[in-house]
């Protein structure tokens, strides 16, 4: 019988509890090894008998495979030190702040010869799942993610903090070239955008709009997409996706069920299956480089229209 993958998880905040908790529900996985640089968070996850680790290098001698959910600022040297170790790595979103250290990653990728992940986990969203196989029939899509304000999340902009999901989501449903790309921001809790509008068309005729707030009265995510002959709602809060195929002039309600699976369970099993198996992944370095240029772009589009709501 094979041993457990033995994992580290650097970054204890919500991210990171989330990712302890799924993984050690898992009987593949044995968490041998967690760091955060809090001492207050170092005491919390001792009273839980949780292995504690005194330094990221720690953790990295402890582990062959690590999560990486501490702050953004520190995911680059973070990353870079592990892939340097040779250790398997998934990174949580946005899993670096330029393009010049995404190439770098990138580099030392390749020399090491492992599995390094982004952590898109909305991809694994049973909704989007159910979207997925019907990709090619659509010919527009509007995404909607608003939110109540929290604090968590506030020191990056919304591009980075909320966009950046429904950025990919487009990127993984087309990965075409953008023939035009528009978006404006507003300013009403922080220095950056807060709530954000963006219109994306692709060389290939399709295209896309979102409306994505972290200072909203309400919370909603969504999908919307039409074709010529099919119409799809995708409701990534609640997993449920409901799809209309055109006959003549009306419109039959297709029978569709969605899977109950956890995102974040699934995207871990997926990071193990990468791992055991040396499957290629849509979530490697390689194929995340198209959609954070496309995020990148975005946040530079909505710094140059940046209006201040009262």
């Amino acid at each position: 019988m094979k041993s457990p993958l033995r994992l580290g998880i650097s970054g204890l905040g919500h991210m990171g509890k989330l990712h302890l908790q799924k993984a050690r529900q898992l009987p593949e996985v044995e968490v041998v090894a967690v760091y955060d640089p809090d001492p207050s968070v170092q005491a919390a996850l001792a009273e839980q008998s949780l292995p504690v680790m005194p330094s990221y290098e720690a953790l990295l001698d402890a582990s062959e495979a690590v999560i990486i959910a501490s702050p953004t600022a520190h995911h680059f040297q973070q990353a870079a030190t592990a892939l340097r170790a040779r250790r398997h790595i998934l990174i949580e979103k946005p899993i670096v702040t330029s393009a010049s250290q995404l190439e770098e990653l990138s580099r030392l990728w390749e020399e090491a010869g492992v599995v390094a992940l982004a952590g898109h986990v909305e991809r694994f969203n049973p909704a989007f799942q159910a979207l997925l196989p019907y990709q090619h029939e659509f010919l527009h899509y509007t995404f909607e993610r608003v939110a109540p304000w929290t604090p968590r999340g506030s020191d990056a902009s919304v591009v980075l903090d909320l966009a950046i999901h429904d950025i990919d989501l487009f990127w993984a449903l087309t990965g075409a070239s953008i023939a035009d790309m528009r978006a404006v921001g507003y300013r009403t809790r922080t220095l950056s955008s807060d709530t954000l509008q963006v219109w994306i068309d692709l060389v290939d005729g399709r295209s896309a709009s979102f409306l994505v707030s972290r200072d909203a009265p309400f919370r909603r995510r969504r999908i919307m997409a039409r074709g010529p002959d099919l119409w799809a709602e995708c409701d990534l809060v609640e997993r449920s996706c409901t799809m209309w195929r055109k006959n003549e002039s009306s419109f039959t309600p297709m029978n569709l069920s969605t899977s109950s699976f956890d995102p974040l369970t699934a995207e871990l099993e997926h990071f193990l299956h990468c791992i055991h198996t040396g499957e290629a992944s849509s979530l490697s370095l390689e194929h995340v480089q198209g959609v954070m240029f496309w995020v990148w772009r975005v946040e530079a589009l909505a710094a140059q229209r940046l209006a201040f709501t009262p």
